[in-house]
């Protein structure tokens, strides 16, 4: 019974089957499944066209799937400079070791003088971490509670800067560096993103202003982007002229060269774009503990974890960026063991999407032997731009999620804000009614969603004026 059930089955779909070929308008078809009488050459010939047409078939949409989803990113140059705000670079300043201030301060705390190579090294960044903590004696070399007197010893920012000029005007040093958690331990940074004052930018109006500051100490320097952390990784653009000692004079020309995104390159997935907006995380971080986003912040933290992996501590300098607890004696003298470890891991750290960078045209540097003795041991550097940049990258999707639906090219369409965007090629025929005044269009003339406020595009309004008699 089971069995007749079966055939009976098997040959009524086998009819069916014959029948939607028979009727079928697909050439061809009909020449493999008919049920009328057909040799089998001819069957066997038919299927292999038949196979071979579905193979190309199959092959074309994959490549077309393929180019979806890769070489979605595409770059242009950018030359509308006139309405540009650039970021003015950021200066960080960081004290250097200072072997008498250790000495001093020993003296003054009725510590045995026997703890200064473990100060030194625990006060300021050294490429071995600690190695006096590998070998040290409790009490007699090395000291278990240190963090605070490392923060005694260290210069605050009124003892390591004075008299700071940006543009020609006075300001005082200290409200504008401020101190900021790094790799070699408190630093002051001049125009940080990261903190909670805006950023200063130059532009046609503001011009091309200067800053100069003063260090009375022995100072190492490190230009950046104003999203950046100063890590040990990060590109020294100074060279050996950063490191400043007292009675030296620094000037630093610099070119800037800034990489811009339309809106559309958010809607594409973090891997295919290969790039992170500030607002996003890496994807091996579950609990990423900075604001923002940069290429530094995150091998930074990725070498926090590598501590904490190996020595379950981070070094003191690093606990609260990474927020991880901070290593003793114990757990110094690991990380100094196991520092060849902690530098070969790797991490998949991917570069910001809105990007700034900047190099050095011309470096300035000379020392003075002499001084006046009325004259107060310092050092002077300036940071300027050799001029406003007039290019720039623009990052832009050739295909996103707009290409998947049927939309109309040269037909504007309300999008997210986009304060930086430069003006269209060409103004749409209508433009929607948008709260963001921001909009996106897909251009006829070439594969581009272009995304540019609305301003652009607006027709000015003139209004008569009436005189008062």
């Amino acid at each position: 019974m089971y069995r007749l059930n079966c055939s009976t089955i098997i040959s009524q779909l086998k009819r069916r089957l014959q029948y939607a070929c028979d009727m079928s308008n697909l050439h061809g078809i009909k020449n493999i499944f008919s049920s009328q009488e057909i040799s089998w050459p001819k069957r066997i010939f038919w299927l292999g066209i038949l196979s071979a047409c579905c193979f190309g078939a199959a092959s074309v949409l994959r490549s077309s799937l393929r180019l979806l989803s890769s070489d979605v990113v595409s770059y242009s140059v950018d030359t509308n400079y006139l309405d540009w705000d650039t970021p003015f670079p950021a200066v960080t300043v960081c004290e250097q070791s200072d072997t008498n201030r250790i000495k001093s301060y020993l003296k003054k705390s009725d510590l045995p003088l026997s703890l200064s190579n473990f100060f030194k090294e625990v006060s300021f960044w050294n490429m071995k971490c600690c190695r006096t903590c590998t070998w040290c004696e409790l009490n007699k070399t090395c000291v278990e509670n240190f963090v605070e007197d490392v923060m005694k010893i260290r210069l605050n920012c009124s003892e390591l800067l004075s008299d700071c000029w940006l543009g020609g005007k006075h300001f005082r040093c200290c409200e504008r560096f401020k101190p900021m958690d790094t790799e070699y331990g408190v630093c002051f940074v001049f125009n940080s993103a990261l903190h909670e004052s805006p950023v200063f930018t130059v532009n046609q109006k503001i011009g091309n202003p200067s800053l100069l500051f003063t260090t009375v100490d022995s100072s190492m320097i490190r230009i950046h982007a104003s999203e950046e952390i100063v890590s040990i990784d990060m590109d020294n653009i100074l060279g050996r002229t950063n490191i400043l000692p007292i009675m030296a004079n620094l000037e630093a020309i610099l070119k800037v060269e800034q990489t811009v995104n339309d809106v559309s390159v958010m809607s594409i997935s973090k891997k295919i774009r290969n790039c992170l907006f500030t607002d996003e995380q890496p994807p091996f971080v579950k609990k990423w503990p900075f604001k923002k986003y940069s290429h530094s912040a995150c091998v930074l933290y990725c070498r926090a974890l590598s501590q904490y992996s190996l020595c379950n501590c981070t070094h003191h300098f690093m606990s609260n960026l990474a927020k991880l607890p901070s290593c003793g004696v114990h757990g110094l003298a690991c990380l100094s063991i196991n520092k060849d470890e902690i530098l070969k891991m790797n991490c998949t750290c991917p570069m910001r999407c809105e990007e700034t960078s900047y190099k050095v045209t011309h470096v300035f540097y000379n020392r003075s032997s002499k001084s006046a003795d009325n004259v107060i041991r310092s050092s002077r550097s300036v940071v300027r731009l050799a001029q406003l940049p007039t290019i720039r990258i623009r990052r832009f999707a050739l295909r996103d999620n707009l290409g998947l639906v049927d939309i109309t090219c040269d037909e504007a369409q309300c999008a997210s804000p986009c304060e930086n965007s430069a003006p269209p090629p060409y103004c749409p025929k209508t433009m929607p009614d948008c709260p963001t005044e921001c909009v996106c269009m897909p251009l006829c003339q070439q594969p581009t969603i272009l995304c540019f406020q609305m301003k652009f595009c607006q027709k000015k309004k003139w209004f008569l004026r009436s005189k008062l008699l």
